[in-house]
């Protein structure tokens, strides 16, 4: 029933309420015990006029409240909206950079240079052999261009055929030969491509010996080091090896643009700035609620008194500028890769939240423009392109309403005549409650209640017409952007691993199939000229003879053709299987 929720003090609008409802009461043992007695009109007896105004401000508190709650939640819609809008546009260059000439060396092979695969009717369904999630691959294992749990039971030809001759079977045996259960064999994955044991990279031998697409795989690697520690984040970096520069920097001024432009929404304290800090990819999400903080972090911006940290907030004083500034720079805003002294001194220079928020817009777009005129965007058209720069003015589109909530407060007129009517319960609340009540204790109950509720609800009012600096009921800004570092970091992932599959492995398949083919073929045609043999009846023996003849002569000459095909794909094979013999004992040696 959320009663844990009841035991919450800090920035609790009940607590703060009951202020004025105990006020209520005092008053009304007043009224009560003196005021009753000593009194000579009965002017107040009726409570319909005290009732009237009780309605009245009821109604003007609902309204303030509502456009409270209306102010909050665009607030928390336009930092979604904006981040998400920063996020799109980083994640649309990252894409775009993999299609770079620079990526040419491990980009995984295509669906377009192969469609003759479609003719086989694979499959690219994933499914797994271990339940072990810590795994590297978590058996991602691809039934992908080979029906990995049939391994191509179902067979080739047709099975009318196969009891024709025996060369059906051998056909048959060359085809099960070539089709491997997975598109890079399971050692070979373990111990090269993906070695979650030894983490390494694929030494010159293997290099050299190894296919195109475990060279492409491994080349991934090598530009993306992060996938070679599964068990850890993206932004590892084994061995000293790091992601593309182009990536990190993009990352960068990403995480500093929605940096900025959060540090300026919390912050409207003239010649006072929101400090950043260095974000470390894998640190502990910061804590949404401020009373969650660690003790030391807290010290810095509340006395160590809870108590007294209690009755600051009651009072207002936590809101202070002084306080809030404290506040603030205890809980910097962190950036992926840190902020250099030139940014810090650029972004001081520039005057007021909205030119620091425009100063990091900037910065972004100067760099990935300069970066696509120079290429490293790949070929991607400019019309393409021009979905980025989109993007990232919607992101400062919605950076602006938001904006528009923490420097634009409730109209003053509307805010004043809430909180001057909402005084006034405190004491006309008791005396209507004195027209209804027959006993001390029920009255005392029930003016406590109704002026609780009525204060209450306006201070909630209150709390969330600023979702950005009213602490500790503000919109989690230091966990957001730890989420959005967080996000940007998978950038460093490089290619999806199930990406890597082996074009030329199945090219066998495919021409064992179209020999298949071509044999059911030769096979049919034996089958129909001995039908015509033994159909022909009459006519002279010469003329039999002759025809027998002339279709033993035709499938002679097919049977021969296809026998030498035939001889030449089983060679072909039997040295492609000697080869990776060689190459796998070659490796366990090694290992």
């Amino acid at each position: 029933y959320g009663i844990n929720l009841l035991f919450r003090v800090h920035g609790s609008a009940l607590y703060k309420g009951s202020i004025a409802g105990i006020l209520a009461i005092i008053i009304y043992l007043l009224i009560e015990l003196q005021w009753n007695s000593t009194r000579m009109s009965d002017d107040l007896d009726h409570p319909y006029g005290v009732g009237v105004l009780v309605s009245s401000v009821s109604l003007l508190i609902v309204f303030r409240a509502n456009f409270g709650y209306q102010r909050y939640w665009e607030g928390v819609s336009n930092i979604h909206h904006s981040m998400s809008k920063y996020m799109e546009a980083t994640m649309h260059l990252a894409v775009f950079h993999m299609q770079s000439k620079e990526h040419d060396k491990n980009r995984p092979p295509s669906f377009f240079d192969h469609d003759n695969l479609n003719k086989l009717n694979l499959t690219r369904d994933r499914w797994r052999q271990t339940e072990d999630v810590s795994s590297i691959y978590m058996e991602h294992s691809m039934k992908s261009v080979v029906d990995m749990e049939k391994v191509h039971s179902d067979p080739i030809v047709n099975d009318s055929v196969l009891s024709a001759s025996a060369r059906q079977g051998m056909m048959r045996t060359v085809i099960d030969s070539i089709v491997p259960p997975s598109p890079l064999r399971k050692e070979k994955l373990q111990r090269s491509v993906w070695n979650s044991t030894t983490k390494r990279s694929m030494t010159p031998t293997e290099e050299e010996e190894g296919t195109d697409v475990q060279k492409r795989a491994m080349a991934n690697l090598n530009t993306f080091p992060s996938s070679q520690v599964p068990n850890e984040n993206f932004g590892s970096r084994p061995n000293g090896q790091t992601p593309p520069l182009f990536l990190q920097e993009l990352a960068h001024l990403s995480s500093l643009l929605c940096a900025v432009a959060l540090s300026t929404l919390r912050n409207d304290i003239e010649d006072k700035e929101s400090l950043l800090d260095v974000y470390s990819p894998g640190s502990p999400w910061p804590a949404a609620d401020p009373d969650h903080l660690p003790k030391e972090t807290k010290m810095r911006f509340q006395h160590r008194s809870k108590l007294v940290t209690i009755i600051f907030h009651w009072l207002g004083l936590d809101r202070l500028p002084g306080k809030r500034n404290k506040y603030n720079i205890s809980r910097p805003l962190p950036v992926l890769g840190g902020v250099s002294d030139c940014e810090v001194q650029y972004l001081r220079m520039a005057r007021g939240p909205y030119a620091k928020a425009e100063l990091a817009f900037l910065w972004f777009n100067d760099f990935f423009i300069r970066e696509h005129l120079n290429g490293s965007t790949g070929e991607v058209h400019s019309a393409i392109i021009s979905r980025v720069v989109q993007f990232v003015s919607d992101g400062q589109l919605y950076y602006n309403q938001a904006r528009k909530i923490t420097f634009i407060p409730f109209p003053f007129p509307h805010a004043q005549l809430s909180v001057f009517f909402t005084l006034t319960m405190i004491p006309a609340v008791p005396f209507l409650m004195d027209q209804y009540c027959n006993n001390l204790w029920s009255g005392c109950l029930l003016s406590f209640l109704t002026v609780t509720c009525l204060v209450g609800l306006h201070e909630v009012a209150r709390e969330l017409e600023n979702p950005f600096r009213n602490v500790p009921n503000e919109i989690p800004l230091n966990t957001l952007q730890a989420m959005y570092n967080e996000t940007l970091v998978t950038m460093f992932s490089g290619y999806n691993p199930d990406f890597y599959w082996d074009p030329d492995i199945y090219n066998g398949a495919l021409h064992a199939l179209a020999m298949s083919k071509v044999y059911q073929r030769s096979c049919s045609n034996e089958k129909k000229n001995s039908e015509a043999n033994r159909n022909v009846v009459g006519g002279s023996a010469h003329h039999s003879e002759n025809v027998a003849q002339d279709a033993t002569a035709v499938v002679d000459d097919e049977t021969s053709r296809v026998v030498k095909e035939l001889q030449g794909v089983l060679a072909k094979q039997a040295n492609e299987i000697k080869e990776l013999e060689r190459v796998l004992d070659e490796e366990e040696v090694n290992n």
